[in-house]
């Protein structure tokens, strides 16, 4: 069985394997990481039977799987939030602004400097680490942030690989990135979080506040996109339906908010749904 796609969801998908394995006696599952938007490429070509995803599908690609005759099922397993990182010593930048964030990231943007973005802060230059283009969470982020998505500047250190992201920003004392909330976790030692200004005064990023909503809105649902063809073969079944109900007890363990007991009642429904179209189709 193979599962890819979002960087971000990587960390969950990890712990639900391992459960998985160790419940199920070692069945085995490939966990790739080639980003939202490769995983769903993957997914609609048949060559993965499970999609992780940061961000819904886009028209372009559900028109991409119908033309290959893909169904498939969404399921929501978790509530996340694109964390905006500086290097651990950055003592000076506590909470940045939306509009802050438009400025330094937008195309085109000339903001080279601290400050530049903001007068006051030291004339360092901010040295830019973020996903790439294929990134559910570069979507999301450039959507919410800049207004469009995929729109970005371009001088700025890109990798499909959250933990590169981290390492960079680590080692760079004036840097500055934006990743999942589990990556930040998993490297806090080495980062600071920034709060952000959403217009209601300085929030920090926590599971708490993307449960409660007040980090909205750089807070995201993560998904499950489970190939309907896939689901004629039981294993895969049982990992997606072990998947939505593991979520609610490893998605807080991994950096990640749990979503309500209704999403996952609704989650478990669809999944049912989806398997016996996939039996139908299979008789």
């Amino acid at each position: 069985m193979v599962v890819d796609g979002s960087n971000s969801v990587l960390p969950l998908s990890e712990a639900v394997a391992a459960a998985f394995a160790e419940r199920h006696g070692g069945g085995r599952v490939a966990l790739r990481s080639s980003g939202t938007g490769g995983g769903f490429r993957r997914l609609c070509d048949g060559e993965t039977d499970i999609a992780t995803a940061s961000r819904p599908m886009s028209a372009r690609e559900r028109a991409r799987c119908r033309e290959r005759g893909v169904r498939h099922v969404a399921l929501p397993v978790a509530r996340d939030g694109v964390t905006v990182v500086a290097h651990s010593r950055n003592a000076l930048v506590a909470c940045l602004g939306l509009g802050e964030l438009r400025r330094l990231w937008a195309p085109g943007s000339e903001v080279s400097t601290w400050r530049a973005l903001r007068p006051g802060l030291p004339a360092q230059a901010v040295r830019l680490y973020a996903p790439g283009s294929d990134s559910g969470t570069f979507d999301f982020f450039t959507r919410v942030v800049v207004g469009r998505a995929k729109a970005s500047r371009a001088d700025y250190d890109p990798s499909a690989d959250h933990e590169t992201i981290a390492r960079g920003v680590a080692g760079t004392p004036w840097a500055m990135g934006y990743m999942g909330y589990a990556h930040y976790a998993a490297n806090r030692h080495a980062l600071r979080a920034l709060q952000v200004d959403t217009g209601a005064g300085c929030v920090a990023p926590s599971p708490k506040s993307f449960a409660d909503g007040s980090y909205s809105p750089l807070v995201r649902e993560l998904h499950l996109y489970v190939a309907e063809d896939a689901l004629r073969r039981p294993a895969v079944g049982r990992f997606a339906g072990f998947f939505v109900d593991a979520s609610p007890r490893l998605a807080p363990e991994a950096g990640y908010a749990a979503l309500s007991a209704a999403q996952y009642v609704r989650s478990r429904a669809l999944l049912a749904e989806a398997t016996r179209a996939a039996e139908r189709g299979s008789s």
